[in-house]
């Protein structure tokens, strides 16, 4: 393994995470957005939302579609991003405001496509042609959320995402610790009726003696693979939880060396 992950391959694979990549995109799209190229920036936000779906990449989204004039995109990613449960409030009251604006020219703008033809011009007279509906000038607006920005936001729902695994690691691993020591109890509980049969002779108490022994024997059969199922949960969870916050660390030893894995909770 760690041959492996000294090759070049390993290395590009394991600086390229998700993460990394949504943030790559993000900085691209935030680049080609200041230089007017408004089509990368779709298509680079959009590569990066499919990856992560985070909020503030929906408001670049729809702030992109927006200057391309592109209503009925724009107003979904808008819609999108407002009804978005960790959406920033203060994005989320502009983004209502702009959707407000847009709903209201797509109206004018059905209406418009649905209007009933000019009448025709007769000789006797001129019938001047209906004023074009333009869409209302797109306002500047708010700069969208920086690659800074989108950098913090994936670092906090990384660390709440760790923390709630470590957290479901802690609970699954007391009640696996729980099922082991009830699996414990009643077999040895099962043992000492087992002993106290071998002592007795009166053959009715021989067998209740036998009878609660057997009982107690299955019930704490059925709790030690209850254990086991507990404990590997725990464990996918830890792991889960810790991955990212535990370093191999190489150790110099007197007869060689030795990589020692060193975390904290």
């Amino acid at each position: 393994m760690v041959a492996w992950l000294a090759t070049p391959g390993a290395a590009v694979a394991r600086a390229e995470t998700p993460e990394a990549q949504v943030e790559r995109l993000a900085a691209d799209a935030l680049t080609a957005y200041r230089g007017a190229d408004y089509n990368r920036a779709v298509e680079l936000l959009t590569k990066a939302y499919e990856i992560r779906q985070v909020p503030a990449l929906l408001y670049n989204l729809a702030k992109a579609y927006d200057k391309l004039g592109d209503l009925d995109h724009a107003a979904d990613a808008y819609r999108r991003f407002a009804d978005a449960a960790d959406a920033d409030p203060k994005l989320k009251a502009k983004a209502e405001a702009r959707l407000a604006v847009l709903d209201d020219a797509r109206r004018k703008k059905a209406a418009a496509a649905h209007a009933p033809e000019p009448a025709p011009v007769r000789p006797s007279g001129h019938v001047e042609a209906p004023p074009l509906m333009t869409p209302p000038p797109v306002s500047p607006g708010p700069q969208p959320p920086s690659a800074a920005e989108v950098h913090a936001r994936l670092v906090a729902e990384r660390q709440h995402e760790r923390h709630r695994d470590r957290l479901v690691a802690l609970g699954v691993g007391a009640g696996a610790v729980a099922f082991l020591g009830v699996a414990i109890g009643l077999s040895v509980s099962a043992l000492t009726l087992e002993q106290e049969y071998g002592r007795t002779v009166d053959f009715t108490r021989k067998t209740n003696l036998k009878s609660d022994a057997l009982t107690q024997a299955h019930v704490a059969d059925g709790f030690y693979p209850a254990a086991g199922v507990a404990a590997a949960v725990a464990i996918y969870f830890a792991v889960r939880g810790f991955r990212h916050d535990v370093d191999l660390v190489p150790a110099p030893m007197p007869n060689g060396a030795a990589l020692v894995a060193a975390g904290r909770f």
